[in-house]
């Protein structure tokens, strides 16, 4: 499943968006920011009293607050490891150490390298259920060309959240095209991602279940 149709979690929505430095900040930690929002979390950059941190919201009203030995600096590449927490603004129980890559941190041997970064916070998020859950969206689409070389591509129907109800949809589709003449010279993908190539009068046409993003639940 490609990276590029997985949904990113939203924009931060407060007044600092405007902010120079917030937006300073944002762009200078974006790889670490965007690989949140794909998850999907919602990521932040908090500002407070001088210090700087990135945080990500969890589905239990509790967050991770990322920053390096202190708070993170304006510079990226002098960040010296990742120091990762939970937190809960309403709840002080609510407090663990999620990574630590600094100079004596468990996990110190990764630096400020940001894959190992994300990798943990992924596994964490995962096994505790604290981040959305998405739901796959596909559509039946139909792509091909006529006798005298024109492309065709539609949308057939969709998109549809449930992949029964998804196939359904391509089982009409095919059958309609078998009703009309057309016939079926290639097939494959089974009931997971069927696909069926078809072709009448020198026309060829490709009629198939596609992934076509994500929502969350």
């Amino acid at each position: 499943m490609s990276d590029d149709l997985a949904q990113m979690a939203p924009m931060p929505v407060h007044n600092n968006t405007d902010d120079p430095l917030w937006r300073k900040l944002w762009n200078a930690y974006e790889p670490v920011i965007t690989a949140l929002r794909r998850i999907p979390l919602v990521a932040d950059v908090e500002i407070c009293g001088g210090m700087f941190g990135i945080t990500a919201q969890l589905t239990d009203g509790s967050h991770l607050w990322i920053s390096s030995v202190e708070d993170l600096p304006l510079d990226p590449t002098e960040v010296e490891g990742w120091h990762v927490r939970r937190g809960h603004e309403d709840n002080p129980t609510v407090d663990e150490l999620v990574y630590n890559s600094t100079e004596d941190g468990e996990h110190a041997q990764h630096g400020n390298n940001v894959v190992p970064l994300v990798q943990a916070i992924t596994t964490f998020v995962t096994a505790r259920r604290l981040a959305p859950k998405l739901i796959d969206l596909m559509s039946v689409q139909l792509d091909g060309v006529t006798k005298d070389h024109r492309r065709i591509s539609k949308l057939v129907q969709g998109p549809f959240d449930d992949r029964h109800a998804a196939v359904k949809e391509y089982g009409y589709a095919t059958h309609e095209l078998m009703e009309r003449g057309w016939r079926c010279i290639h097939e494959q993908g089974g009931t997971d991602w069927p696909l069926t190539v078809w072709e009448l009068n020198g026309e060829i046409i490709t009629v198939y279940l596609a992934h076509v993003g994500q929502v969350s639940a």
